[in-house]
Parts: structure tokens; C-alpha cells; sequence
């Protein structure tokens, strides 16, 4: 049996209204999209389908977590993750995905697949930048910490200000900068 099937959705049967559907998913969804960055997940999907005599209005929320290695210290940790994916769904000649936010099936479709919205709801939920929450509270430290977190050219200026100059270079550049002047008055 195709895994995928799973998360097929028969519409025709349906009547006119709101309808809801629910799925959980884990590591085996992602392997069937060849997705390997989370080590583990788990995550709870209610799907909001909302049938009109031409269209189908679908909304996906995705809540629960994943895991997936630090940015700054590369230890895995449990990533949060809540999001909300909403399109529509219209009849048409051929099968047309090039928006986000339409999706065109055949006339004659009875049941659609939603696993690729599923899949992309969550990619979406998960933030860029990973932070373990460890480093956030202070409990757990990394060397590259201070440069991602709190990261601040004020600071760098200043530090670079508060660096000893040795004297002779001093020395080098008043004497240069009085030669450049010199020349310039000329």
C-alpha cells in the first residue's frame, strides 16, 4: 500500500459546509519525501476543509515538534513548532500547483492528496534559525554562542576602541599623516 494514501481526502461524498479531518505524523511521512533533517517528530495535523459547490477552501494546522540539531552548538534538541497553511482548491482542465495559494485539480476528481501540503505546512513551521533552549536560558554555553547570540557591532566597535594601540605605531602614523598633509598644502 502507498503510504501516501493516507492522506487522501474524498470530497465528492461530502455535503456543502465545513468538514474536519486529523492526522499524525512522525519520521515515516518524511522518509517518503526523501527528508532526512529531523531525527525524530511528532506532530498532530487538523485540517479544515471547507466544501462550496465550485471550490474547496482548505486551511492545515500543524502543532508539535521536532527534532533537529542546534545552530550554535550542533546538540539535537525538541523544536516546537505551530503553523497554518490555508489555500484553495478550484476545478479546471488540468492539474495546475504553480501558487501557493490555488491549487487546480481535473473536473472529474473525487479525492485529493494533501501529504505535499502537509509536508510543506511543517517546513514552514520550523524556524531558520535553531536555537537550543539551553543556550537561550543560559544553562548550556557554546563558544560560537557570542557571535550568533547577542550578536552586536556596538560591542565590536567598542572592544576595538578599548584595544592599546602600541606607541610606536602612533608615532609612525603622526608622522605620515604630517607628510600627507605637507604634501597636500603644496
Amino acid at each position: 500500500m502507498n503510504y501516501l494514501k493516507l492522506y487522501d481526502i474524498k470530497f465528492t461524498g461530502l455535503k456543502n459546509g465545513n468538514h474536519t479531518f486529523t492526522f499524525h505524523i512522525d519520521q515515516e511521512f518524511f522518509k517518503q519525501f526523501d527528508f532526512e533533517e529531523y531525527d525524530d517528530s511528532d506532530i498532530d495535523i487538523v485540517l479544515e476543509l471547507t466544501k462550496r459547490d465550485n471550490l474547496l477552501e482548505i486551511s492545515i494546522l500543524s502543532e508539535g515538534y521536532v527534532n533537529v540539531p542546534c545552530d550554535i552548538s550542533g546538540k539535537n534538541f525538541d523544536q516546537s513548532i505551530k503553523g497554518n497553511l490555508s489555500f484553495v482548491v478550484k476545478f479546471g482542465d488540468e492539474y495546475n500547483d504553480d501558487r501557493e495559494d490555488l491549487l487546480i485539480i481535473p473536473y472529474h476528481s473525487f479525492k485529493l492528496n494533501v501529504a505535499q501540503q502537509i509536508y510543506e505546512s511543517v517546513l514552514l513551521s520550523v524556524p531558520a534559525k535553531r536555537v537550543h533552549p539551553d543556550i537561550i536560558s543560559g544553562k548550556m554555553h557554546a563558544e560560537a554562542e557570542k557571535y550568533i547570540v547577542n550578536y552586536d557591532d556596538n560591542v565590536i566597535e567598542q572592544e576595538d576602541k578599548e584595544q592599546e594601540i602600541d606607541p610606536r605605531w602612533s608615532v609612525l602614523k603622526k608622522i605620515l599623516t604630517e607628510k600627507n598633509n605637507k604634501d597636500g598644502a603644496s
